[in-house]
Order: C-alpha cells, then sequence, then structure tokens
C-alpha cells in the first residue's frame, strides 16, 4: 500500500444487473473535520463525526494518508468486521469514505493498534479510536466506469 488502503473491482454487470443492490454515488470532495458520517455496516448503522483528519497512520508496518479520525462516542464504535463498510455522507446516498481500522488495546503502530504520526513525528496511540480511508481522489481515476491511473489528478498508484 502507498499512502491509502483501497482496493477497487471490475464487476462483469451493469447497475441495472445488480438490481436490488442500491448504488451510490462518490464523492469527489475529501472529508473534513466536523463532517457527519454515517458508518453503514452490513444491518447496522452507526452515527460518526469527522475529528480529525490525521496525516500519516501506522499499523502494523503499513502507513495510510489522510485518515478520517472518528470522534469517539455510543453512537460510534465499530467491531472487527466492519472494515470495508461504506462511510456515508449526510445525504445517506454519497460514499466520502470506506471505515479501516480501530485501535484495540492502545498499543503503538502494531496490527489491530494504529496509531497517528504528526508531521513532527510525534506518535498517539488511543485505545478504541477508528479510522476511515478517503475516497475523494478515486473520482479523478475513473473514465466513464473505467479506471484509467493516468488520468491527470488521479492519485492512485497500481497495485
Amino acid at each position: 500500500m502507498t499512502g491509502t488502503d483501497i482496493a477497487l473491482y471490475r464487476l462483469d454487470k451493469t447497475y441495472a444487473q445488480l438490481r436490488p443492490a442500491k448504488v451510490f454515488r462518490l464523492t469527489s470532495a475529501p472529508v473534513r473535520a466536523g463532517d457527519a458520517l454515517t458508518l453503514a455496516a452490513t444491518s447496522t448503522r452507526l452515527n460518526c463525526t469527522a475529528k480529525a483528519v490525521v496525516p500519516h497512520l501506522r499499523e502494523g508496518g503499513y502507513e495510510q494518508d489522510a485518515a478520517i479520525r472518528y470522534a469517539s462516542g455510543p453512537g460510534c464504535a465499530p467491531w472487527h468486521g466492519t472494515s470495508g463498510a461504506a462511510l456515508l455522507g449526510p445525504d445517506g446516498t454519497t460514499v466520502v469514505g470506506i471505515h479501516n481500522t480501530h485501535n484495540d488495546s492502545g498499543e503503538q503502530c502494531s496490527a489491530d493498534n494504529p496509531c497517528e504520526v504528526d508531521p513532527a513525528g510525534a506518535v498517539t496511540s488511543v485505545p478504541g479510536r477508528g479510522y476511515g480511508r478517503q475516497v475523494a481522489g478515486i473520482a479523478a481515476c475513473l473514465q466513464g466506469s473505467e479506471v484509467d491511473l493516468t488520468r491527470p489528478g488521479c492519485p492512485l498508484t497500481g497495485a
């Protein structure tokens, strides 16, 4: 992974063929601190708020950039198995991020214990903190239904 933790899949079906699956829009604007988020886990919806956008997040040897940190609270407590769930914007139909990870025990930068690294290199790790990935850059890589990593403004790299 180079700065992100996103996988894109090419399907062999059209939106019409996927019915009754719900189709969501993809944002082109990054999540900012204070934005309302809904973590759409299988049959559960968690109401979250973006507390901060973290410059660097490390976990188990990987580093991600511009991670979304959720505000802690009873309404927003993701668990193992919710990774990959969509983070929806206030309209409930626009994907603004993907839930990625949360800190289990407060360890620093190990598997299941992500840590934040600020621009000065200071490391912070807090049990229970949850994080998501931005998806705003993906839209710049799309040419119709095709992914084109050479498009101007596309921040993604190949596998």
